[in-house]
């Protein structure tokens, strides 16, 4: 669930910026982890002129957490399972345009200043994504019906922390907060009739 998700935005920003860079032929932005470790050195996991997309954080969502866990099936029997987990994921984009071209790093660095302004344009522009108005989504096989995509800030404290645990070298990027991946493995814990009568027993000595 969370890949398919993550590999939908990741496709479809792909695609608006091929427009953008009016270059239907390359790939703009990857799916990857930010940092990747080799023996003892950290290194940045994103390809050279590409932005990358990763997940940093998997949130529970429990201001809309489902509290029933009976369900009447059509046959008049209560089965029972836990209730579905909501997830909101914390997705970075950063722009690794590090290294110098021929025209020269500060030409480099400001082509991923601009890929990143593409970005947020993007999601300024499309924030909500649905089977309706989505056709990728609806092409993939799992359950998300929806996705909502909301821009989310780190202060400057929470920044530092953040790249001072990947241990890379800090990269221009932006923070998206991604609303609502459902799970439910619809696992039954029990099944049994419903109760229709309660009686009473009165008596005394």
């Amino acid at each position: 669930m969370i890949h398919d998700a993550l590999s939908f935005l990741t496709g479809e920003l792909n695609e608006y910026l091929k427009i953008k860079s009016n270059d239907p032929e390359s790939t703009r932005i990857v799916l990857s982890n930010v940092a990747i470790r080799s023996g003892s050195d950290t290194g940045v996991g994103i390809p050279d002129n590409h932005l990358g997309i990763s997940l940093i954080n998997i949130e529970e969502e429990r201001v809309l957490k489902e509290q029933r866990t009976s369900f009447t099936n059509t046959d008049g029997t209560t089965s029972h399972m836990n209730p579905e987990l909501k997830l909101n994921l914390y997705v970075l984009i950063s722009a690794n345009y590090q290294d110098a071209v021929a025209s020269g790093s500060s030409i480099d660095y400001l082509e991923g200043l601009k890929q990143l302004s593409h970005v947020i344009s993007f999601f300024q522009a499309r924030s909500v994504f649905t089977k309706d108005n989505s056709p990728a989504l609806a092409d993939l096989d799992s359950d998300i019906e929806k996705l909502v995509v909301e821009l989310y800030s780190f202060n400057f404290e929470q920044l530092n922390n953040f790249w001072s645990v990947l241990g890379t070298p800090y990269l221009p990027s932006v923070l998206y907060k991604v609303r609502m991946i459902s799970i439910q493995e619809k696992a039954l814990r029990d099944t049994a009739l419903p109760i229709e009568k309660i009686k009473i027993k009165s008596g005394g000595k």
